[in-house]
């Protein structure tokens, strides 16, 4: 899946129906005008009424202050992304409140005292313009990356606008590309071409309110004579058109989002939009080396053989348009090993795997016959996300954190070893805490693994109190990280650590009364008192388990655990595990 499907999948979640039908229905949609005055009258009375509450706990104003001082703190990691020579970061904190976008070299970046070079101040912007500007992101032409597209929203609102801007000149281009605001998707062709989806009129949105047709406009000429190069159906999500660049070349791609977890993607061919032949739950992870990268969800039969649920594969681009489907399996499942996610850098496929909910990082090289396969070596069995990958040599990122060790920023190049770039500041003391992984067995039989924090001279007498989290929805895996917030804020002052859940929903009870349910999406879980239970839920295609995330209070009794259980969180291990 491409970030800007992502994008608009993530979207559309927050996406509600507003027909007439059910405006007589539902009393309350006037919340949906996100800057309704109404709205925002009665989010700010529902604010003063839980802060003057919570203001009346003694230790409220002490840990305020203190989280506080870790949100804003200048000694947080600034996330980079590779663009052309530089690192570019978005920051922002006390002083710049709206945000700052900066570039400088990844070796200047490594410094304790980067020097950063200015090239966007969004606060200055939005006093010109009298508009409270929000950043949401920048769509850059390569390989120079000059060329940008930028999206800005008023007030943080879904729609933005999209204005040409100049990283060489550092200023927006008088006269360049301008999209009006609306839910739009934008791409570059080339620096004098652009593929558009957004809202060109009546019957150009879908039934979801997002783009149904893309365009490919020209410079220099109106956003209504851009020509269509694609439409969906009013059934579908959305649609959207963008450009792969390759060291080898450039692709032109259409991406159709049919359903959630559907979609279809088309290359285009000597002036004409073809169809990949690929399932359609499958994901299209992109092209490296003009080779077609595809991940599965479900099992696929081709070419004699069935690839599994999970599997990652490859193969030459040219070979595939002519019915070739002889993949390479870059990656296959275990009972306990799930694929995470997929990034490419000029020369290497680089792919992380949950191991038993413990991260894996490989980088897979082409050559003769196969793939060259080398594992990243890691500070411990902990949690790693990829970050930016370069595009004109081997170097990518990855953040490394787990639930009492703060995170870091690594570079890694072609020795394959980790760089510490950058680390996060300990926020708390975790001397004396300990974490292990244990297994639960939902009411289906399925082992969840899990873990828990001990606190310090932790006495499994039940008396611990817990506060349960859980989030649940659209397969999006929340793994443990550290988090400065919660050790400061609750695991110094005595509670039971906390892990986050793959797709979790919790529920509490409290004492002396009969333990609640609630069923969000694919599952439920339940919890009282006394216990914890983990269950789950079948559909048609696929189950998962759901577990809960807990981190405990002092001051509400609810949702204490004991039977030496003082507080755990639990992972699907993504289809590979959970899959009927």
């Amino acid at each position: 899946m491409t970030k800007i499907q992502a994008v608009l999948i993530a979207a559309f979640i927050a996406v509600t129906p507003t027909s007439g039908a059910l405006a007589q229905q539902d009393p309350y949609l006037w919340l949906e005008e996100v800057e309704g005055a109404q709205a925002v009258a009665w989010a700010k009375a529902q604010n003063e009424h839980s802060t003057s509450r919570l203001a009346t706990v003694p230790e409220y104003e002490p840990i305020l202050k203190e989280i506080t001082q870790i949100l804003d703190s200048q000694d947080k990691i600034p996330g980079i992304s590779f663009m052309g020579p530089y690192v570019y970061n978005f920051w922002q904190d006390a002083v710049h409140v709206r945000g700052i976008w900066r570039r400088t070299s990844i070796e200047s970046y490594s410094t304790e005292t980067p020097a950063w070079e200015l090239v966007l101040d969004l606060d200055a912007l939005s006093e010109r313009e009298s508009t409270n500007w929000v950043w949401k992101r920048a769509s850059c032409l390569w390989p120079n990356h000059r060329h940008c597209m930028l999206s800005l929203s008023r007030g943080g609102a879904d729609a933005s606008v999209w204005r040409e801007f100049d990283t060489f000149a550092k200023g927006f281009v008088p006269s360049g590309f301008d999209l009006p605001e609306a839910k739009s998707t934008v791409s570059w062709r080339d620096k004098d071409t652009l593929w558009v989806a957004t809202d060109f009129g009546e019957g150009s949105l879908t039934a979801s309110g997002y783009p149904r047709v893309a365009r490919l406009w020209s410079r220099g000429t109106p956003l209504a004579e851009a020509t269509t190069v694609f439409e969906g159906r009013t059934d579908d999500v959305a649609v959207s058109a963008y450009s792969a660049y390759t060291p080898e070349g450039r692709y032109d791609l259409v991406s159709q989002i049919p359903a959630f977890f559907r979609e279809n993607t088309y290359l285009r061919l000597g002036g004409r939009y073809v169809k990949l032949d690929l399932p359609s739950d499958a994901s299209f992870r992109g092209i490296f080396a003009n080779r077609l990268l595809v991940s599965l969800r479900t099992p696929w039969e081709t070419d004699g053989a069935t690839r599994p649920a999970d599997a990652l594969l490859a193969i030459d681009l040219d070979a595939f348009l002519l019915g070739d489907r002889a993949f390479d399996t870059l990656f296959e499942p275990g009972e306990r090993i799930a694929l995470d996610s997929v990034a490419a850098t000029r020369d290497a496929v680089v792919i992380s795997v949950l191991d038993n909910v413990r991260s894996r990082v490989y980088r897979l090289r082409p050559e003769d016959g196969g793939w060259a396969r080398t594992e990243i070596e890691l500070p411990g069995l902990g949690t790693v996300s990829i970050g930016s990958a370069s595009d004109f040599d081997e170097r990518f990122l990855l953040y490394y954190t787990d639930l009492l060790t703060p995170s870091g920023l690594y570079s890694v190049a072609g020795d394959a070893k980790l760089n510490n770039l950058k680390t996060s500041p300990v926020w708390f003391d975790s001397e004396g805490m300990t974490t292990t992984q244990h297994e639960a067995v939902s009411k289906d039989g399925t082992h969840i693994p899990y873990f828990i924090v001990f606190p310090q001279d932790f006495d499994a007498d039940g008396t611990t109190p817990t506060l349960l989290y859980g989030y649940g929805g659209f397969e999006i895996s929340m793994q443990p990280t550290y988090s400065g917030v919660t050790g400061r804020a609750w695991l110094e002052r005595g509670g039971a650590g906390c892990s986050r859940t793959y797709a979790a929903e919790a529920s509490s009870a409290r004492p002396g009364t009969r333990p609640r349910s609630k069923r969000t999406g694919n599952a439920h879980t339940t919890t009282s008192s006394r216990s914890l239970r983990i269950s789950s839920h079948e559909t048609s295609h696929h189950r998962e388990t759901w577990a809960l995330w807990a981190a405990p209070t002092a001051d509400y009794s609810w949702g204490r655990l004991s039977h030496n259980v003082p507080i755990c969180s639990g992972r699907s291990y993504a289809r590979s595990l959970c899959s009927t």
